[in-house]
């Protein structure tokens, strides 16, 4: 069976189940798995992402994982480039692309066809002056734009971060697609967030970012991502040991409270608590659709 030109995306806050989800779909209907994570393109950095295993990645084709040196830089408009391209290609050789991830900027840049003046403009909120941000923000939210004061720094971090205040400010998806999202309820997400951390530490996370801090430096980018940068604090002495885990796991919840944010601006994403549920709608409309 193939699938005649579809699109399935997959979203939803960390630990909530999307990539199980992709792997499921990808097996049964013939797909291949894209990511939209601003952390699993770093090469090196596994453990930390919960990256696919090399067994999941050789029997299901995944795409834009280990692309970058932990010390490279990444651009959404880099990532919209190579994503739309993928998407394509997928689509000739008549298998199923599933865009799946939690980097809400990487797949609004695709879902809604962001423009971009400059090819190559570097995403680094975090470490961006105030010019530069004032700057990226004219290429993402314009008309946003010029309702905030030029001066108010945190107003267009807002904006930056978490997309324009209202659905009527957000365009309609550009391209065919069925968005599912998984919002499982907060105690939930905190379980699984706290099972995962438990996990990551047992593993050898901090290990990981020993080995990372000695080949790329200690200051490389992939290494402000959320738990890298918490271990890192521990290995500075800013953090002990004790304290990690739950250092963890706070700014783990944080990130998934901002994922929620970004994505619930979206009308278009189906909703459902869990995978299951979501496997079930995203069956419904794939199913209309197969040629035999």
């Amino acid at each position: 069976m193939t699938i005649n030109n579809k699109l399935i995306v997959i979203v939803g806050p960390t630990a909530s189940g999307k990539s199980g989800m992709a792997l499921k779909i990808a097996r049964k209907y013939n797909g291949e798995i894209i990511c939209a994570d601003s952390r699993t393109i770093y090469r090196c950095m596994d453990i930390g992402t919960a990256k696919p295993s090399p067994d999941e990645q050789k029997s299901i084709r995944h795409h834009l994982i280990d692309i970058k040196d932990p010390n490279q830089t990444f651009s959404v408009v880099e990532f919209k480039t190579l994503c739309t391209k993928i998407i394509s290609q997928v689509q000739a050789r008549g298998k199923l692309p599933i865009l799946v991830g939690g980097s809400g900027l990487y797949i609004d840049s695709v879902l809604f066809d962001y423009q971009f003046r400059s090819p190559m403009r570097i995403i680094d909120t975090t470490t961006m002056a105030l010019e530069q941000k004032l700057s990226y923000a004219q290429e993402l939210y314009p008309q946003e734009l010029a309702k905030i004061d030029g001066s108010n720094h945190r107003k267009i971090e807002q904006l930056l971060r978490f997309g324009p205040a209202s659905n009527s400010d957000r365009e309609s998806v550009k391209i065919p697609c069925m968005i599912a999202g998984i919002k499982p309820l907060t105690p939930i997400i905190k379980h699984n967030i706290e099972q995962r951390t438990k996990q990551l530490l047992n593993n050898g996370f901090v290990q990981e970012v020993v080995n990372i801090r000695i080949r790329f430096g200690s200051d490389c980018v992939g290494l402000e991502s959320t738990g890298y940068k918490q271990v890192g604090e521990y290995l500075d002495g800013i953090i002990a040991g004790s304290e990690l885990e739950r250092a963890i796991n706070s700014a783990t919840i944080n990130l998934a409270k901002k994922q929620i944010t970004w994505f619930k601006r979206n009308n278009a994403i189906h909703w459902a608590t869990n995978s299951f549920k979501a496997e079930e709608i995203t069956a419904k409309y794939l199913n209309a659709g197969l040629i035999q």
